[in-house]
């Protein structure tokens, strides 16, 4: 039986305000928060982004979209660029199992949720999830089958079920995109009640926060445990 925490959700995120300082994912997984609406009209896409990512920037129908899938891609080729050291527009990427995308030399994940970012780097595997508690979202029509017994009495005899419903499907994502399987067809046999979890021979440890005011984040890393540091991206002009 899993072991239950009595609650999963580890506080608000201390965001630091990211001025330029040497990134590593040896010693640190480093996570950045970006509001993808800061940074759109300022960067030099066409210069950065490959063929591929332009044309598909292109075909989505709607400004925001386009405008957030963009964004993704210019920064997280930028700041793949710092880690590596090889310039943003020459990273190539491979495709791992479930077309996960992949570089050599460090770890990164990337997940949205309506204007905010959040891309997480790490030596070893990681997944990272994001999503705006919608209080309007009917989420009891999805525990049946996305969630086991234990986890739904996790959700439904809670203060915060709503709350919980959320935390519990942020770490399932979070710990299918480090194990790069992607959402599975059972998604109630994938675990989110311990803090370490074991998933294809390796072991995870899964943290949930308050990501912001609205929004629910949480982060699985494989291997030793590391400290987390969180960084806000908030100034669209001095970096890239």
């Amino acid at each position: 039986m899993e072991q239950v925490e009595k609650s999963l959700l580890t506080g608000n995120l201390n965001w630091v305000p990211y001025s330029g300082q040497g990134l590593s994912a040896t010693d640190f997984v480093q996570v950045f928060k970006i509001s993808a609406g800061n940074y759109f009209r300022h960067i030099d896409a066409a210069a950065t982004l490959s063929a591929t990512e332009s044309a598909k920037a292109s075909r989505f129908p709607h400004q925001q979209s386009r405008e957030n899938y963009t964004v993704r891609k210019y920064l997280l080729r930028q700041l793949l660029s710092r880690f590596l050291q090889v310039p943003a527009a020459e990273i190539v990427f491979q495709m791992q199992g479930n077309k996960k995308p992949i570089v050599d030399g460090v770890s990164f994940n990337v997940s949205h949720t309506k204007d905010h970012i959040v891309m997480a780097f790490s030596e070893s595997a990681v997944g990272i999830d994001v999503e705006y508690i919608d209080a309007h979202f009917q989420y009891r029509e999805v525990i049946d089958t996305c969630f086991s017994p234990a986890e739904a009495d996790y959700i439904e005899n809670s203060d915060t079920p709503l709350l919980n419903f959320y935390t519990l499907w942020t770490r399932k994502e979070a710990l299918l995109k480090a194990s790069a399987e992607g959402l599975v067809d059972e998604l109630n046999k994938v675990p989110s009640l311990a803090p370490y979890v074991l998933r294809n021979a390796a072991q995870y440890k899964i943290d949930s926060h308050m990501a912001t005011k609205e929004s629910l984040l949480s982060i699985a890393v494989s291997g030793r445990p590391k400290e987390i540091r969180y960084w806000d991206l908030a100034d669209p002009l001095i970096f890239f």
